[in-house]
Protein backbone atom coordinates (compact mmCIF):
# COMPACT_ATOMS: atom_id res chain seq x y z
CA UNK A 1 0.00 0.00 0.00
CA UNK A 2 1.64 3.73 -0.81
CA UNK A 3 1.68 6.19 1.57
CA UNK A 4 -1.14 8.26 -0.34
CA UNK A 5 -3.43 4.88 0.37
CA UNK A 6 -2.60 4.90 3.77
CA UNK A 7 -3.33 8.19 4.58
CA UNK A 8 -6.34 8.72 2.68
CA UNK A 9 -7.59 5.77 4.76
CA UNK A 10 -6.95 8.10 8.05
CA UNK A 11 -8.80 10.83 5.91
CA UNK A 12 -12.02 8.85 5.26
CA UNK A 13 -12.20 7.23 9.38
CA UNK A 14 -11.37 11.04 10.31
CA UNK A 15 -13.73 13.06 9.13
CA UNK A 16 -16.58 10.38 8.56
CA UNK A 17 -16.77 11.08 12.54
CA UNK A 18 -15.82 14.87 12.77
CA UNK A 19 -18.58 17.54 13.81
CA UNK A 20 -18.69 19.52 10.50
CA UNK A 21 -18.33 22.63 12.05
CA UNK A 22 -14.59 21.12 13.43
CA UNK A 23 -14.14 19.53 10.21
CA UNK A 24 -14.64 23.20 8.22
CA UNK A 25 -12.16 24.34 10.60
CA UNK A 26 -9.50 22.32 9.52
CA UNK A 27 -9.90 22.53 6.31
CA UNK A 28 -10.40 26.56 5.90
CA UNK A 29 -7.05 26.55 7.90
CA UNK A 30 -5.61 25.12 4.88
CA UNK A 31 -7.29 27.32 2.34
CA UNK A 32 -5.63 29.86 4.43
CA UNK A 33 -2.06 28.37 3.71
CA UNK A 34 -2.90 27.82 0.20
CA UNK A 35 -3.96 31.13 -0.34
CA UNK A 36 -0.82 32.59 1.31
CA UNK A 37 2.39 33.34 -0.47
CA UNK A 38 4.29 30.79 1.64
CA UNK A 39 4.95 28.23 -0.90
CA UNK A 40 5.86 31.08 -3.14
CA UNK A 41 8.73 32.66 -0.77
CA UNK A 42 10.09 29.40 0.32
CA UNK A 43 13.88 28.52 -0.41
CA UNK A 44 14.05 27.01 -3.91
CA UNK A 45 15.78 25.18 -5.67
CA UNK A 46 19.28 26.66 -6.93
CA UNK A 47 19.56 28.09 -3.30
CA UNK A 48 21.49 27.21 -0.40
CA UNK A 49 20.41 26.59 3.12
CA UNK A 50 22.63 28.06 5.89
CA UNK A 51 24.54 25.44 8.04
CA UNK A 52 21.86 25.34 10.75
CA UNK A 53 22.48 23.81 14.62
CA UNK A 54 19.76 21.71 15.76
CA UNK A 55 19.45 18.97 18.98
CA UNK A 56 19.52 15.86 18.99
CA UNK A 57 17.11 13.67 21.06
CA UNK A 58 20.09 13.04 23.44
CA UNK A 59 20.33 16.89 23.92
CA UNK A 60 23.41 17.74 21.58
CA UNK A 61 23.85 20.15 19.53
CA UNK A 62 24.33 19.39 15.90
CA UNK A 63 24.71 21.03 12.55
CA UNK A 64 23.37 20.36 9.38
CA UNK A 65 26.90 19.29 8.31
CA UNK A 66 27.35 16.58 10.53
CA UNK A 67 24.70 14.70 8.69
CA UNK A 68 26.61 15.53 5.46
CA UNK A 69 28.40 12.78 4.85
CA UNK A 70 27.00 11.22 2.05
CA UNK A 71 25.67 13.11 -1.59
CA UNK A 72 22.65 13.78 -0.60
CA UNK A 73 20.61 14.88 2.80
CA UNK A 74 17.16 14.53 2.64
CA UNK A 75 15.50 16.96 5.30
CA UNK A 76 12.18 15.93 6.49
CA UNK A 77 9.90 18.43 8.23
CA UNK A 78 7.23 17.22 10.35
CA UNK A 79 4.38 19.19 12.39
CA UNK A 80 4.95 16.50 15.65
CA UNK A 81 4.89 13.17 17.19
CA UNK A 82 1.14 13.56 18.13
CA UNK A 83 0.39 14.09 13.61
CA UNK A 84 -1.01 10.60 12.82
CA UNK A 85 -0.01 11.64 9.09
CA UNK A 86 3.34 12.91 9.79
CA UNK A 87 4.18 9.45 11.94
CA UNK A 88 2.75 7.50 8.73
CA UNK A 89 5.17 9.42 6.66
CA UNK A 90 8.13 9.02 8.81
CA UNK A 91 7.82 5.17 9.06
CA UNK A 92 7.19 5.27 5.14
CA UNK A 93 11.06 6.73 4.90
CA UNK A 94 12.04 4.20 7.57
CA UNK A 95 11.02 1.24 5.70
CA UNK A 96 12.78 2.63 2.30
CA UNK A 97 15.94 3.60 4.00
CA UNK A 98 18.40 0.87 2.86
CA UNK A 99 17.42 2.38 -0.53
CA UNK A 100 17.85 5.91 0.05
CA UNK A 101 21.51 4.83 1.63
CA UNK A 102 22.06 2.68 -1.40
CA UNK A 103 21.42 6.20 -3.64
CA UNK A 104 24.34 7.82 -1.25
CA UNK A 105 21.38 9.70 0.31
CA UNK A 106 21.09 10.33 4.06
CA UNK A 107 17.66 11.09 5.86
CA UNK A 108 16.93 13.48 9.19
CA UNK A 109 13.49 14.64 9.95
CA UNK A 110 13.06 17.97 11.53
CA UNK A 111 10.40 19.36 14.01
CA UNK A 112 9.68 22.24 16.41
CA UNK A 113 9.22 19.95 18.78
CA UNK A 114 11.51 19.71 22.19
CA UNK A 115 13.96 16.86 22.47
CA UNK A 116 12.21 14.71 25.00
CA UNK A 117 9.19 14.71 22.01
CA UNK A 118 11.10 14.02 19.58
CA UNK A 119 12.31 10.91 21.90
CA UNK A 120 8.91 9.48 21.36
CA UNK A 121 8.33 10.05 17.98
CA UNK A 122 11.65 8.34 17.39
CA UNK A 123 11.28 5.41 19.46
CA UNK A 124 7.43 4.88 18.59
CA UNK A 125 8.54 4.77 14.96
CA UNK A 126 11.45 2.80 15.31
CA UNK A 127 13.41 4.95 13.22
CA UNK A 128 17.11 4.10 12.61
CA UNK A 129 17.45 7.74 11.16
CA UNK A 130 17.92 10.92 13.27
CA UNK A 131 15.10 13.62 14.87
CA UNK A 132 16.22 16.81 15.39
CA UNK A 133 14.55 19.73 17.12
CA UNK A 134 14.30 23.14 16.00
CA UNK A 135 14.16 25.04 18.97
CA UNK A 136 11.45 27.98 18.43
CA UNK A 137 11.19 26.78 14.43
CA UNK A 138 14.65 29.07 13.96
CA UNK A 139 15.50 27.24 10.73
CA UNK A 140 12.12 26.31 9.27
CA UNK A 141 11.62 30.17 9.68
CA UNK A 142 15.01 30.68 7.47
CA UNK A 143 13.88 28.35 4.91
CA UNK A 144 10.21 30.55 5.23
CA UNK A 145 7.50 27.14 5.97
CA UNK A 146 6.20 28.08 9.03
CA UNK A 147 2.90 29.73 9.82
CA UNK A 148 1.49 30.85 13.02
CA UNK A 149 -2.20 28.98 14.01
CA UNK A 150 -5.65 31.01 13.60
CA UNK A 151 -7.21 31.50 17.21
CA UNK A 152 -9.62 28.86 15.83
CA UNK A 153 -7.18 26.55 15.33
CA UNK A 154 -5.39 26.98 18.48
CA UNK A 155 -8.89 26.15 20.04
CA UNK A 156 -9.63 22.66 18.16
CA UNK A 157 -6.23 21.52 18.77
CA UNK A 158 -6.50 22.49 22.25
CA UNK A 159 -9.75 20.38 22.07
CA UNK A 160 -7.93 17.53 20.51
CA UNK A 161 -5.11 17.53 23.24
CA UNK A 162 -2.50 19.07 21.27
CA UNK A 163 -0.67 21.74 23.87
CA UNK A 164 1.62 23.15 21.46
CA UNK A 165 2.70 25.18 24.20
CA UNK A 166 4.01 22.06 25.59
CA UNK A 167 5.69 19.92 22.78
CA UNK A 168 7.55 23.18 21.41
CA UNK A 169 8.65 24.59 25.04
CA UNK A 170 7.28 28.43 23.23
CA UNK A 171 3.86 30.60 23.43
CA UNK A 172 4.56 30.54 19.59
CA UNK A 173 1.83 28.50 18.01
CA UNK A 174 4.08 27.96 14.88
CA UNK A 175 4.03 24.96 12.98
CA UNK A 176 5.74 24.01 9.44
CA UNK A 177 3.99 23.16 6.32
CA UNK A 178 5.00 19.09 5.89
CA UNK A 179 7.70 19.38 3.60
CA UNK A 180 10.97 17.60 2.28
CA UNK A 181 14.56 19.08 0.83
CA UNK A 182 16.97 17.50 -0.59
CA UNK A 183 20.57 19.30 -0.49
CA UNK A 184 23.78 18.26 -1.85
CA UNK A 185 26.75 18.98 -0.24
CA UNK A 186 27.35 22.34 -0.89
CA UNK A 187 23.98 23.04 1.08
CA UNK A 188 22.59 23.80 -2.26
CA UNK A 189 18.86 22.93 -2.75
CA UNK A 190 18.41 19.76 -5.41
CA UNK A 191 14.95 19.31 -4.74
CA UNK A 192 11.74 20.60 -2.43
CA UNK A 193 8.42 19.94 -1.86
CA UNK A 194 5.92 21.66 0.14
CA UNK A 195 2.18 20.28 1.38
CA UNK A 196 0.09 22.97 2.66
CA UNK A 197 -2.12 20.05 3.14
CA UNK A 198 -0.45 18.37 5.74
CA UNK A 199 -3.53 15.34 4.84
CA UNK A 200 -1.38 14.84 1.82
CA UNK A 201 2.28 13.89 1.23
CA UNK A 202 4.50 13.19 -1.21
CA UNK A 203 5.55 10.00 -2.28
CA UNK A 204 9.15 8.28 -0.60
CA UNK A 205 9.28 5.91 -3.53
CA UNK A 206 9.30 8.96 -6.10
CA UNK A 207 11.85 10.59 -4.54
CA UNK A 208 13.77 7.67 -4.80
CA UNK A 209 13.27 8.08 -8.58
CA UNK A 210 14.63 11.56 -8.52
CA UNK A 211 17.22 10.53 -6.42
CA UNK A 212 18.64 7.96 -8.88
CA UNK A 213 18.34 10.58 -11.69
CA UNK A 214 20.60 12.87 -9.58
CA UNK A 215 22.99 10.07 -8.87
CA UNK A 216 22.85 9.19 -12.62
CA UNK A 217 24.81 12.99 -13.26
CA UNK A 218 27.35 12.55 -10.60
CA UNK A 219 28.37 9.27 -11.98
CA UNK A 220 28.71 10.77 -15.63
CA UNK A 221 30.21 13.64 -14.21
CA UNK A 222 32.85 11.92 -12.10
CA UNK A 223 33.48 9.59 -15.52
CA UNK A 224 34.24 12.94 -17.24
Amino acid sequence: MTLKEQLDQINEAGFARMPKQIATILLDGIDEITTSDLKKNATKVGEKINNATLIDINGDRKQISDFMQRDYLVLNFYRGGWCPYCNMELRAYEQLITRFNDLNTSIVAISAEIPDNNTRTFDKNNLSFPVLSDVDAKFMKSLGIVFTLNDDLKREYSNFGIDLKQFHGNLNFELPVPGVYVVNKNFEVVFKHLEENYMTRFEPTQLLNILKEQTKQIVTIKEK
